[in-house]
């Protein structure tokens, strides 16, 4: 098979570009003819290839990026054209590719939000756009070989990519990698190069591209130690980059004498520098994979990361380390570092990585990929959304079980009445209400939940804006809602899930075939039925626990389970910058895997639905100053300010909860136990707050009271209508 390799960039010291040397020698192994591609290239050459160097021809454009992309890109398509070429094969978004390995994030998820709206109408974004558009899009035909579950998810929020073109590829472990046996040695040998006491700790921070991976973050963490232990630990920093804003930073802080630059190293020094150190420091602002993490684990150096790294599940699930939740705290990887330096566990915290890294899938990335290249007509065969006439439907995804709908049917199957060849049972009807309606249907012996938003009129839309709330137009918010919670439980490795889309869609309607209609925009969204799974405002009434609580030592550690479990929702979604707005019991099912009749944590999945009212907040107008502000005295480039949910939105999911489980027979203690893992804090700290007066539970208290009265106000106005009603029945009569 004759392949053609396209990279904008090769540098011996990226991953990416390792990535593509690991895939390439695997190609050479099989005996595929390979010719690489590529503008510029840092380091040796292998052997049985062929090079073409597509250089940009202005030297203006080596200041701009995406133009010198765009110009290789223009002369790639040219060179392809004569090669006659089975399979190409991009390690960078670019239009005509076969296969592409995913390596980039999602440039319309994580890099637009940075920017103002008017940031959309530059040249810049619509080249990179156009470049992103042409691998993900529904047009496209690419085979994405995805890296992670998260990074798929974030695409298919913006693109409604087909799950049929993903393949996902295991962890990416070079095979050649060999963990040093003489650590002693290596901590022993470096010190001596650097001219530093046996007895030093040793930070190290390994990767090229300082500003993302967060090279100021770990300066910063190191001039908080204690003196005493900041005078005996010094940071190895290792990476080809630009280093003299670090060093002004260190010189400010005081600790110039304790960051020490090694630059670039070979990829044979690696394992050695792994080796010598105490710790792995990678405070990330954001990375898709992070394989240095791996590395470093199966070196057994512990690792204190931030959750932005793709592959921070991997600390969590070795039990080699720590992993900061998100939104990121300055205060929390001081306290972090300090405790991680002087903890016991650290010899745990080795073995466990140690023995981690013996697992022989973290090493077939190489072998998983060219297996999928060589299938590629096989693999690359996915079923898309049936074409429609009507240019209004747009944003569309059917996954391959319902591809033989188009939108009109699935509409016509959320307005039919009960019954019928598809088996509709009608579960909610808020047609006449809200604009919307959700039934669950069968198709080839599967059910799915299908609910319609068809236009909510601008009746509801002025209702809701006088009492200052955002209308729920269409189906959008729980699309991505949906997107959102999963790469979030992904992320934590939380026993929390939602529901899996199977479908979505948009029609827009116009106002003088103008401008669009709010009022008048229908949506769908398609998910599948859980078997068997009841909300759990509903099975606590029917264990019994609004009477009289739990009585068994299970009832009492499943119980413990719930209020844990979700109180960790709230705290993840809530830091992870979203709000659910209607965050009752009923809206979480809980499915037990096998029958049992007792519950067990074990034996129990949660699913957070209804997610149509879902918000995700972007930062706020101010965070964008401070942030501006902080990068002209710092003189970089400030980076985009995290986003937050804000307290009142917090509170409004806090108490709703609470409000809704009034009735089980809740003691201080479970609330107390909701407090601290909400707050991700031990239960003495919130006992601490309680005697402050913390204004936050006081506030969450009041207006769960608040709710609590108001629908007794309303069930006393029901019964009373209800008799007047009946005494003018009998009067009448």
């Amino acid at each position: 098979m004759k392949i053609a390799f396209c990279l904008f960039e090769y540098s011996s010291y990226s991953g990416l570009s390792l990535d593509f040397r690991r895939i390439l020698q695997e190609c050479l192994k099989r005996g595929h003819d390979a010719h690489v591609f590529v503008s510029e290239w840092q380091g040796e050459r292998p052997k049985d290839v062929t090079f073409t160097l597509l250089e940009p021809h202005a030297i203006s454009l080596k200041f701009s990026n995406h133009a010198k992309n765009e110009q290789f890109h223009n002369k790639l398509q040219v060179e392809l054209k004569k090669g006659g070429f089975d399979v190409v094969v991009g390690f960078n978004k670019m239009p005509g590719l076969d296969v592409y390995y995913g390596a980039d994030s999602c440039y319309v998820g994580r890099t637009v939000p940075q920017y103002p709206a008017v940031y959309k109408l530059s040249r810049r974004y619509k080249r990179r756009y156009s470049f992103e558009e042409a691998v993900f899009g529904l047009k496209s035909k690419t085979l994405i070989l995805s890296l992670s579950e998260r990074q798929k998810s974030e695409y298919q929020e913006h693109y409604f990519t087909p799950n049929a073109r993903f393949h996902l590829l295991p962890p990416t472990l070079d095979a050649s990698f060999s963990p040093i046996s003489d650590r002693a040695g290596e901590r022993e040998n470096l010190r001596l190069e650097l001219d530093l006491p046996m007895q030093d700790l040793l930070l190290m921070f390994i990767g090229s591209g300082f500003a993302t991976k967060g090279l100021d973050r770990a300066i910063l963490a190191l001039a908080s130690l204690p003196v005493d232990l900041q005078k005996r630990t010094s940071l190895i920093v290792v990476g080809d980059d630009d280093e003299k804003q670090y060093r002004n930073q260190a010189e400010k802080l005081s600790v110039s004498k304790q960051v020490r630059f090694l630059g670039g190293r070979s990829r044979e020094d690696i394992p050695k520098l792994l080796a010598a150190g105490d710790l792995m420091l990678h405070p990330a602002y954001g990375e898709n994979t992070g394989t240095v993490l791996l590395e470093a684990i199966a070196a057994g150096l512990p690792v204190l990361a931030t959750d932005a790294c793709g592959y921070a599940s991997h600390i969590k699930a070795a039990a080699a380390g720590t992993v900061l939740d998100s939104p990121f705290e300055q205060n929390a990887l001081n306290t972090q570092l300090a405790t991680m330096l002087t903890s016991p566990e650290h010899a745990n915290w080795s073995t466990n990585g140690q023995r981690y890294g013996k697992d022989p899938a973290l090493y077939q990335m190489p072998t998983n990929a060219v297996d999928a290249i060589e299938h590629l007509q096989g693999d690359s065969e996915s079923s898309s959304w049936r074409g429609s006439k009507n240019q209004d439907i747009r944003n569309v995804y059917l996954r391959e079980d319902l591809s033989e709908f188009d939108f009109d049917e699935l509409m016509e199957i959320g307005k039919s009445e009960p019954g019928g060849r598809h088996k509709v049972d009608l579960e909610r009807d808020k047609l006449a209400v809200e604009g919307r309606r959700t039934v669950s249907f069968s198709h080839k012996g599967r059910r799915y939940y299908l609910k319609i938003h068809d236009g909510v009129g601008w009746k509801e839309i002025g209702k809701n804006l006088t009492s200052l709330r955002l209308p729920v137009l269409g189906a959008e918010n729980e699309w991505k809602g949906v997107h959102h919670l999963r790469r979030q439980t992904l992320l934590q490795n939380l026993g929390l899930d939602t529901l899996e889309i199977a479908g979505y869609g948009t029609r827009e309607r116009h106002l003088a075939k103008v401008l669009n209609d709010p009022a008048k925009r229908q949506s769908l969204i398609v998910t599948d039925e859980i078997p068997k799974a009841k909300s759990l405002e509903d099975l606590c009434k029917e264990w019994g626990w609004e009477r009289n609580g739990p009585k068994t030592a299970q009832e009492i550690r499943f119980k413990r389970w719930l209020i844990e479990q979700l109180a960790q929702t709230g705290r993840i979604l809530h830091n992870s910058g979203a709000n659910h707005r209607d965050f009752y019991l009923s809206h979480f099912l809980l499915h037990q895997i096998e029958r049992t009749w007792e519950p067990s944590p074990e034996n129990s999945r949660i699913f957070l639905i209804d997610l149509h009212r879902m918000r995700i907040h972007k930062p706020q107008l101010r965070a964008w100053i401070k942030a501006a502000i902080h990068g002209m005295l710092k003189r970089q480039r400030p980076r985009a300010p995290q986003s937050k949910t804000p307290s009142r939105w917090k509170m409004r999911d806090v108490s709703g909860l609470h409000y809704s489980s009034r009735n089980l027979g809740l003691t201080r203690r479970d609330l107390i136990r909701f407090m601290a893992a909400y707050e991700n804090t031990s239960r003495r700290q919130v006992l601490k707050s309680l005697k402050n007066n913390s204004r936050f539970w006081r506030k969450v208290q009041k207006r769960a009271l608040n709710l609590h009265k108001l629908e007794q106000r309303r069930a006393r106005n029901m019964r009373k209508t209800e008799r007047n009603a009946l005494t003018t029945a009998r009067t009448q009569h």
